[in-house]
């Protein structure tokens, strides 16, 4: 892989864990700022979004870019 798509790669796994930190912000906000109006369900279904994103970074990881 050379240098131009490593910076690249870098780069959307940046914004992947910034997007994943967001979330998780949001997801905590929802679960503790909201209650008795299906917070918790909200907040649940914000954290299987977190997942599939993680379930991506790790992938991304796990690239070999030898």
């Amino acid at each position: 892989m050379n240098a131009s798509a490593k910076n690249e790669l870098a780069s959307i796994k940046r914004e992947l864990n910034s997007i994943i930190n967001e979330l998780e912000s949001i997801s905590k906000g929802v679960r503790n700022d909201f209650t008795g109006i299906g917070n918790d369900k909200c907040a649940d279904c914000i954290d299987r979004v977190i997942d599939q994103y993680c379930y991506v970074r790790r992938k991304l990881n796990s690239l070999d870019t030898t």
